[in-house]
């Protein structure tokens, strides 16, 4: 039998998506799907115009690194933050996902490492796997709000292989927002160490208190900064698979045009698509925002009547990590989707272990998406608790 590669063989499992099939087979039974950050809000009506109104002659390849008219959307819309990006900064993408992907082949070669606060977005392991790179975790803690540590403590995680750090702001899956001070100081470190930093923007527009620093509006940085953003959460267009890759950094956007043009171009209709998102009213992301936070909310407050349960407030995003008082969340995650039913429904929920670069960290721990109704989410948190009750593994 013909051997697979060892890059296949050693790529982490999605925690987001692991139990689909299981969750397939299950007859008679109606899931509340906060393992994946599928929201049902409805996606703008612009944008479901721009897509009936598409009709093309011809449905030809475009530009590796996306329409001139796309890349100059992009860029006039994070210019509202960060002045002065023209279209040369922007390259359009097949989603965040590969916009991450060039970032890792770009900045990395094989054996060279990522530096990532943990709990992470679990496919950040698979792209650097992909890209022969490793990732790297430095750990954070639900006690402090997923706080990085200080500059020594970070000091201590750089080696000769060291190439770059990626965040998430806000986070996901911990929902954590990094003030402008701690962007700062992250990106000073940065510069010490002679590494670059990319910031995964993707939820950049949800936040609840404070709204999220880009790491672009530190000129003096501009070399070493990549922003990864994407249309999927923020206008509920996940399928869409568009994202930005947006570095002021002319060489390296250069050879992110050589990646482009290995996969020829990004899909135009979903361009013409990201062209009205990017030109809606900013008033559409205030409303949007309010639905969230709602829904953050609601969840946060039907979490606190869990006994047992410690959490995060999110400041951002929509997802929140939990620790609960069982033995294995990948036994009770499955446990719920095969076993435990309250009047017909259930819950599918992310293991924790996904989250970390060793599932042991995160083998208490769940993630859970706001991606219902503020009903429906208290509704899956009462049959969350109802389910912590009967649970066989329960600790305490």
């Amino acid at each position: 039998m013909p051997r697979l590669s060892e890059r296949v063989a050693f790529m982490q499992e999605s925690a987001i998506r692991k139990l689909d099939y299981t969750v397939a087979e299950q007859k008679d039974v109606r899931f509340h799907r906060l393992n994946i950050g599928q929201p049902d809000v409805p996606t703008p009506q612009p944008l479901l115009d721009a897509i009936a109104n598409w009709q093309p002659k011809v449905i030809a390849y475009g530009p590796a690194s996306g329409l001139p008219a796309c890349r100059e959307a992009g860029a006039k819309y994070h210019s509202r933050w960060s002045e002065g990006l023209e279209a040369k900064h922007v390259a359009v993408t097949q989603g965040g996902s590969e916009a991450l992907l060039f970032a890792f082949t770009a900045l990395c070669d094989p054996g060279d490492e990522i530096l990532v606060p943990e709990p992470y977005y679990t496919n950040y392991n698979g792209f650097a796997t992909v890209a022969g790179a490793t990732i790297k975790p430095i750990r954070t803690h639900i006690a402090n709000g997923f706080r990085l540590p200080s500059n020594d403590e970070l000091d201590g995680f750089v080696t000769a292989k060291t190439r770059a750090l990626v965040f998430a702001n806000p986070g996901n899956p911990t929902g954590a927002v990094y003030s402008r001070g701690e962007v700062s100081r992250i990106l000073d470190w940065a510069a010490k160490n002679d590494i670059f930093v990319i910031a995964d923007e993707v939820y950049r527009r949800i936040w609840f208190t404070e709204a999220p620093v880009s790491a672009l509006e530190f000129p003096e940085h501009r070399d070493r900064v990549i922003v990864i953003d994407s249309m999927s959460k923020t206008y509920s267009a996940c399928g869409l698979r568009i994202g930005f890759f947006i570095s002021r950094n002319v060489n390296l956007m250069e050879k992110v045009e050589r990646l482009g043009q290995a996969r020829l171009g990004p899909q135009p209709l979903a361009q013409a698509v990201a062209i009205a998102a990017l030109g809606l009213e900013e008033s559409y992301y205030d409303e949007v925002r309010e639905v969230y936070k709602g829904r953050v909310m609601a969840l946060v407050e039907a979490l606190a009547e869990l006994e047992g349960v410690s959490t995060h407030r999110p400041e951002g995003a929509f997802y929140c990590i939990l620790d609960l008082p069982i033995d294995d969340a990948d036994r009770f995650a499955r446990w719920l989707v095969t076993d435990f039913r309250s009047d017909g429904e259930s819950v599918v929920v992310a293991p924790g272990g996904g989250f970390y670069a060793n599932p042991e960290s995160g083998k208490t721990q769940i993630r859970l998406a706001a991606v219902e109704s503020e009903h429906e989410i208290r509704r899956a948190t009462a049959m969350l608790a109802e389910a912590l009750q009967t649970y066989p593994g329960r600790v305490g």
